[in-house]
């Protein structure tokens, strides 16, 4: 009934055993990101141009204000970081589903025993921007009380969500169903 074709391999994953294990990697960089880089230059250079003011006229509620707009900086500077570096393991293995993102730590890790997944699945988010729109991909599962929980986000390709969800049904030996939303 649930039969799904064999998907190829997606150019940004990458398949491997680890011991007893399967791994499947997905590298996080894209040129996208390369967008993001002279806005967090520009975004910095002039965060210090403004705590350098601050500092030496001794405006020290100048200095304060700026303080989370440097925040922001520092987070937009670690985003760039983990996009060029971090990639997304999820491991397969009779016991757990794990996702671990390294080298840098980033939301987004998890365990799951195999024993409580019933289905798993991929849907669509789409968001809307000021400046158009953007699509992303999700693998879920859901566990053997209904509950439905993310996998693995931020996919950009649905080639790359359904390879992910095949294989890891193929592994478990779950039966493909039919769920409501799904792509």
């Amino acid at each position: 009934m649930g039969e799904k074709p064999i998907i190829p391999i997606p150019d940004r994953l990458q398949i491997f055993h680890d011991r007893d294990k399967l791994v499947i990697r997905r590298k996080w960089f894209g040129l996208q990101v390369l967008f993001l880089i002279p806005f967090t230059l520009f975004w910095n250079g002039f965060l210090i141009f403004w705590f350098y003011r601050a500092f030496t006229d001794g405006q020290s509620t100048m200095a304060a204000f700026g303080s989370i707009h440097g925040l922001v900086g520092l987070g937009l500077i670690y985003f760039l970081i983990c996009n060029f570096a971090n990639a997304t393991d999820i491991s397969v293995d009779p016991n757990h589903v794990v996702v671990k993102i390294h080298p840098f730590p980033f939301p987004g890790g998890k365990k799951i025993r195999t024993s409580d997944i019933t289905q798993l699945y991929c849907d669509k988010r789409i968001t809307r921007h000021k400046n158009g729109t953007s699509v992303s991909y999700t693998v879920k599962i859901i566990d053997q009380r209904g509950k439905y929980t993310k996998l693995v986000s931020g996919l950009r390709e649905p080639e790359e969500a359904k390879f992910i969800e095949s294989k890891i049904e193929s592994i478990l030996g779950i039966e493909n169903q039919p769920v409501a939303g799904e792509i």
